[in-house]
This record gives C-alpha cells, structure tokens and sequence, in this order.
C-alpha cells in the first residue's frame, strides 16, 4: 500500500459547508486554497452543498464560482432547500403569519431595519445604512414595498433584524426569552438577528437532502464557523470548525482547523478530514 487513498476509500459523501467566513474569507472572496480544497473533495467522490444564512439567490454565485454539478442547495439557515439548476423546492418551513407580524412590529418598535425572506425574494420596506450594507454584500436585489405587513406574508421563511451591532446584542436575550419557543433566533453577523420558523436550523436541513439522497449522518462531513453552524457541526458525521471559529461552534465540533491563516481556514480543514 501506499497511504493514498482511492475515492471509494472516503468514508464520507457529502460535505455541507457555510459560506460566511468558512468558504468565503475575510476578504469575501473564495481563497485558490479553498477552492483548490473543495475540488479535492469533489474528486473524491464526495457532493458539496453550501449550507447558509443567505437566499438561494445569493448563494447560486458561488455555487457557480466552484464549478459545482446540479444539487442541492441549502439556504435561510436551513428554512429553504432548492434545486441548483431549476431552483425546485426539496423542503422549506415557513414563519405562521402573525409570528411574522409580531417580529416585524417588535424590531420596528426597537429601531431596528425588517427584512423578510421570502422563497424567492428578500423584501425591505424602508432605507437604512444597514440595509445598504447588506445590499452590497448580496448580488439579489432587495424587492421595495411600501409595507411589509401589507401584502401576503404566508410565504416567509426567515426575519431579520439589522441595526447597530450593540443594539443587536443587546436585544438577543430578550428575543430569545419573548420568542424562543415560538422561533429559532439565530445570531450571526453583528448587524443581524435572524428569525426562522421553530425548530429550523441546517442540521433539519441537511436532514432533508440526505434522506432524499439515502445518505447516513455518519457519512456527511460539515464545515461552519459561527452560532449558526452549531447543530450541522455536531450533527454531522465530522463537523469541522475554522481556527477562527466562535467558541460555541469549536465545541460543537469533533475537530477544529489547525490555526493559520483565516482565508484558508476551509483548506486546512479539509486537509485534515482526508486525513
């Protein structure tokens, strides 16, 4: 033998892996060392789907960037799976109507910018500086309306609340105890506090894809860095949390990246699951 090993010698089919600060890096932008990684993987043998916080919208651009084949893609942490190629819908779990209502009139009352995630849409009712900054970051245009709660709000997979980073830290113990059994309150970038439907997160969305795919847990392997990535990283059959990862995701972990640096922290820990 020669220590090498063949595709069929990967243990693993399928690896989900955050966009965010794990295949993106601080500068935004896929690293040639990620991306070099992931090809490693896809050569043996192992389907890549990008797991996030964004729309589907939002991700097809790096899905493309990869090269990626036709799959499955998992977003709104995880509310919403759809197709690559047509945008079909594998799953999705919507906010009840009046929680929709509730969340947008609290983070109004706090100050804060409301979006609403719809399945192919992200809406805003209002300017802000926030709302801009997460423009700019995104390629699908936000859709205008002159009130959020004015139209039909049954399709809503996500809400969020963007606002002065300290605000927003400063609202997430409320929020969690006021709406926790009745959402998932997510915290992710400093700006954001994300609303999904109760019990969402990646984990149920990965659920999803591979009970479709006939594909065990102990066979996906995951990659995240933040709050969000918690219950992929420990669901998975390894879970793989960047160096720079926050606390709460390196404990969620089986393996943490071997430290370096941040915009190739995918690539090392790719390295190591191959090991």
């Amino acid at each position: 033998m020669t220590g090498s090993l063949a595709p069929q010698d990967i243990p693993f089919r399928l690896a989900a892996i955050d966009i965010d600060d794990t295949l993106l890096g601080a500068d935004a932008r896929i690293s040639d060392a990620n991306a070099h990684a992931v090809a490693r993987l896809q050569a043996r043998g192992v389907q890549i789907v990008l797991a996030s916080g964004r729309s589907h919208a939002n991700m097809l651009p790096f899905h493309r960037e990869l090269g990626l084949p036709r799959g499955p893609i998992l977003s709104a942490q995880g509310a919403v799976v759809r197709d690559s190629f047509d945008g079909a819908v594998w799953s999705s779990r919507f906010h009840s109507p009046a929680m929709v209502t509730t969340l947008t009139q609290r983070g109004r009352a706090l100050g804060f910018a409301v979006q609403h995630y719809a399945l192919d849409e992200v809406l805003v009712d209002s300017s802000s500086p926030w709302i801009d900054y997460d423009q700019s970051r995104n390629v699908q245009a936000h859709r205008v309306v002159p009130d959020l709660l004015a139209g039909a709000i049954d399709d809503i997979v996500k809400v969020m609340w963007l606002g002065d980073p300290d605000a927003i830290g400063a609202a997430l113990a409320e929020a969690r105890r006021e709406y926790g059994t009745s959402a998932t309150v997510i915290p992710t970038d400093p700006p954001y506090l994300e609303f999904a439907a109760p019990d969402t997160n990646k984990s149920m969305g990965l659920i999803a894809i591979t009970e479709r795919l006939r594909i065990r847990a102990d066979q996906v392997l995951a990659f995240g860095d933040g709050t969000n990535d918690v219950e992929m990283l420990s669901w998975a059959g390894l879970g793989i949390a960047m160096s720079h990862a926050r606390e709460v995701a390196k404990r969620a972990a089986r393996m943490v990246a071997p430290a370096g640096e941040h915009n190739s922290s995918l690539a090392r820990a790719i390295a190591l699951a191959l090991l």
